[in-house]
């Protein structure tokens, strides 16, 4: 009889169970129907606990661990430290979504392993190098190819052309400005489920140890500060210990400090979780259907100007059977034509890509838009002859160096472009940014500052008064990168110790945080000197 009861008493207990969770879900739902969302859409805008259980945490260490490595020092060893803590804290991420971290949407190993590699290179070269133009694209690389990374992760990219891997980045750069109030509503929701699973004990207990804590801060510094002054040996020891921990001294530094974690938390919380929530409306790429003959009528008459042009390319720049118009030199012909031949070959680049996905698949359109690759290939060819005229006159620059890496660059993805035409389904933005990456790596792992200086100085005659400018050039607007090239030479290599001592402060290249390698190399050159 007593079973009887007690079974009865668990029955009732597990359907009044349900029927409260049933009545739970069944709100959950009205409200939805009453609002038009889903569930889903419904919880995630009054917040979800699950989520900032989740990434909060990560979040937390990620936005501290870019705080203290990047802020104000994007130069240092404290670069690829960052880029490893942050690939690692990736994984964990992935872990928690029951995702492996090195394949992507679809399984494949292979992209993501290149991120990772590529990722690290990068990192790995801004504590290698001092040269501003050098950081400032090695900074703008890390920043796309990490946003093209984690798009990778979680987005299917399958059949997607160019623009919508640029439309996809750019998405995944503003979504934290569209779901800016995601970390807060989910913290508020994460509070209030921790706050109903947690007994009245353990409330007391963290109210009482949050208490000690707010006492104990005010207390510290004032007990510390009189234990300072009155040992000597105390301070020192404290001094030394934190010797490279260096509090901001100022409001701006502060507002720095305070705005860098805030929006580290805000970009690491929001952009995977984002992506895990709502997927990006980006869908394949599909053949045009527009009329090809539009397309062949203004493409032919293109096509005919530049067979013209490329014909007198070939005929002076590449036989030297016509001569130059009155009153030009060399160096000036080369010079004024180079960034006009440039535009049109961005432009040519940006038609054949146009032209191949707006308008249906025909042969004659393939065929002009293939001679008009080719005729992109002699403007090529003739833009960099003319820089290199221009170079042989007035040595060279990082300006002018990266133009001749750009203009190689931009004869791959061409080729691609025209590979594209007669083959649909080639990858033209993994095999372009792929090229683009390792090419990229090797730039600026080659030192350009350091090259640069070498040619000069192996084609400059020291006995002309040319040298004077180039020897100027070298100390004034080079980095400490190019001292190994100067090596041997007493009184350039204190000329450009000179100007490093004011352009480039040892106390931003020096230390435990700030330690950069070619800074280093240039001090111990100077020494030595």
């Amino acid at each position: 009889m007593d079973n009887t009861i007690n079974q009865n008493i668990v029955n009732e207990n597990v359907a009044s169970e349900s029927t409260m969770t049933a009545n739970r879900l069944t709100e959950a739902q009205i409200d939805a129907i009453v609002k038009g969302k889903s569930v889903e859409e419904v919880q995630m805008a009054k917040g979800d606990g699950e989520a900032f259980a989740k990434y909060g945490l990560l979040s937390l260490i990620f936005t501290i661990v870019y705080t203290i490595c990047l802020y104000r020092n994007r130069m240092s060893i404290t670069y690829p430290i960052f880029m490893a803590i942050t690939m690692v804290l990736i994984a964990l991420v992935r872990k928690s979504d029951n995702l492996p971290f090195l394949r992507d949407r679809n399984g494949k190993l292979g992209m993501n392993i290149f991120y990772v590699v590529s990722l690290m290179l990068l990192a790995i070269s801004k504590c290698m190098f001092t040269s501003h133009s050098l950081q400032n694209l090695s900074g703008l690389a890390i920043f796309l190819l990490f946003m093209s990374f984690i798009m990778q992760l979680y987005v299917d990219t399958t059949g997607w052309d160019i623009a919508g891997w640029i439309g996809g980045i750019f998405f995944t750069i503003v979504r934290p400005i569209e779901y800016l109030p995601w970390p807060f509503k989910d913290f508020a929701a994460w509070v209030k489920d921790k706050g109903s699973e947690t007994s009245k004990e353990k409330k007391s207990a963290f109210m009482a140890v949050g208490l000690g804590i707010v006492i104990a801060i005010p207390l510290l510094a004032v007990v510390i500060s009189l234990l300072i002054s009155a040992d000597a040996v105390f301070s020192r020891v404290l001094e030394r210990a934190f010797s490279e921990i260096h509090l901001p001294d100022n409001m701006l530094d502060i507002v720095g400090v305070a705005f860098t974690l805030f929006y580290g938390f805000v970009c690491a919380y929001i952009i995977p979780n984002s992506l895990s929530k709502k997927k990006l409306s980006i869908n394949p790429a599909k053949q045009g259907n527009n009329n090809p003959l539009i397309a062949i009528t203004f493409t032919i008459l293109l096509g005919i100007v530049y067979l013209f042009f490329c014909l007198i390319q070939v005929l002076f720049l590449f036989t030297d059977s016509m001569k130059l118009p009155t009153g030009y030199t060399y160096a000036e012909y080369a010079h004024e034509g180079f960034y006009q031949l440039l535009a049109v070959c961005l432009i040519n680049v940006a038609l054949v890509l146009i032209c191949s996905r707006a308008f249906a698949k025909n042969k004659l359109l393939n065929i002009i838009l293939s001679v008009i690759g080719a005729c992109t290939y002699i403007m090529i060819a003739s833009s960099a002859m003319r820089m290199v005229l221009y170079i042989g006159v007035y040595q060279l620059t990082f300006l002018r160096l990266f133009v001749l890496w750009f203009l190689c660059v931009l004869s791959l993805w061409l080729a691609f472009l025209i590979v594209s035409l007669y083959k649909s389904n080639f990858p033209v933005f993994k095999a372009a940014m792929v090229t683009i990456t390792v090419a990229y790596l090797v730039f600026a792992f080659a030192n350009p500052d350091y090259q640069i200086a070498k040619y000069d100085l192996a084609h400059t005659d020291s006995n002309v008064s040319e040298y004077e400018s180039v020897a100027q050039y070298i100390t004034e607007t080079l980095s400490p990168d190019a001292a190994p090239a100067l090596k041997g030479n007493k009184k350039l290599l204190k000329d450009l110790e000179n100007e490093v001592r004011y352009t480039y402060p040892k106390e931003n290249y020096e230390g435990i945080r700030k330690f950069n390698i070619s800074y280093a190399r240039a001090k111990a050159l100077f020494e030595e000197n």
